[in-house]
């Protein structure tokens, strides 16, 4: 299997979105949460629509955004993972940090969001939200030096569902100054 890490290109996006709707199918239907199959699925179906494909085509825009930038992993030349950065005022954020179930901890999440470290630097914290029912992420984050800030919530519109309701998020921070 060869597997590789790079920057990512405006074409990559529909490798990326394939990425994400895959593992969000995986990883956040769940029933205590009341957050289903159906509610996921229902947040990818617009894709199949021409409002949908353009909303995806619109995402090459963000790589104009020096603020911004992202690395995908590849297996012969298709994307399974992916991790999305941003260099923002106050703090830095990865924004979205993805990889196929099937080739999760073969440390491919800890080569792209090591990308991301490097291109954010140390001079600003680093802020990340991840669902909090998401232990398995959680377990990674912390392993790489974040720490719950105890804020927790509908914290950004990613988390919505059509259906109205949210993903339950918890916010996490890597101290990065003098790191």
């Amino acid at each position: 299997m060869k597997t590789q890490v790079r920057k990512s290109v405006p074409n990559d996006v529909y490798g990326i979105h394939e990425v994400t709707k895959i593992t969000w199918l995986k990883t956040y239907p769940n029933i205590e949460e009341g957050i289903t199959v159906e509610d996921i699925k229902e947040k990818f179906k617009m894709d199949e629509t021409s409002e949908g494909k353009k909303k995806i085509e619109e995402k090459k825009k963000r790589y104009k955004d020096n603020n911004i930038n992202t690395w995908v992993a590849e297996d012969k030349d298709k994307i399974i993972g992916f991790c999305m950065a941003i260099k923002e005022g106050k703090n830095n954020r990865v924004g979205a940090i993805y990889v196929i179930p099937s080739f999760q901890r073969e440390g491919l999440g800890k080569q792209l969001i090591e990308r991301a470290f490097d291109w954010l630097g140390d001079g600003k914290d680093i802020l990340i939200n991840v669902a909090r029912y998401n232990k398995q992420a959680i377990n990674f984050y912390e392993k790489l030096g974040f720490v719950k800030t105890g804020k927790s919530g509908a914290l950004d519109s990613a988390a919505k569902l059509p259906s109205g309701k949210f993903i339950p998020e918890i916010e996490l921070v890597k101290n990065c100054l003098g790191r």
